[in-house]
């Protein structure tokens, strides 16, 4: 038996396991832009022609299919199957709805001001809200990683 204290090797376990809740830092760059992108919808479209929508749509299911990959292969490399549910993660779940409303709110807001014809405001108003997205995902992951430590995750 090792001389290690059993509560300490729990310890050590939870934060081996809590490393595996973030992402590397490339997933984040790619996910900036990406995030920068869908949050400017609105405005990309309407400098598309009437049928633009179509290509609009094509690149959303790409991106939707390949993060569900990403999830999938990422899962098998590491072995380590973290709950999917945001609400196994009683501190994260909090600042996820947080992120949730400030980008339903930000996309309605964005699509309203490119309907009533304001573009150049709208594209001032993409940067700050994606950036206060992009904090509200790392911090959601950040709280996942501190509640997988702390042993606060339900199932």
């Amino acid at each position: 038996m090792s001389g290690t204290p059993e509560l300490d090797r729990v310890a050590d376990a939870r934060r081996k396991l809590a490393a595996h809740a973030g992402f590397p830092r490339s997933y984040w760059v790619v996910y900036g832009l990406v995030l920068v992108l869908s949050a400017g919808l609105p405005v990309w479209v309407s400098y598309l022609p009437s049928d633009g929508w179509v290509y609009v749509s094509w690149a959303i299911a790409v991106l939707g299919v390949g993060s569900a990959v990403y999830a999938m292969v990422r899962r098998r490399r590491s072995g380590v199957y973290l709950s999917r549910r945001i609400s196994a993660y009683p501190t994260a779940h909090r600042i996820w709805l947080a992120g949730l409303v400030v980008t339903f709110g930000g996309f309605v807001g964005i699509q309203q001001l490119v309907e009533h014809g304001h573009r150049d405001i709208a594209l001032y108003v993409l940067a700050p809200l994606a950036v206060v997205v992009f904090v509200a995902q790392v911090a959601t992951r950040s709280a996942m990683r501190a509640d997988i430590e702390a042993g606060r995750v339900t199932s």
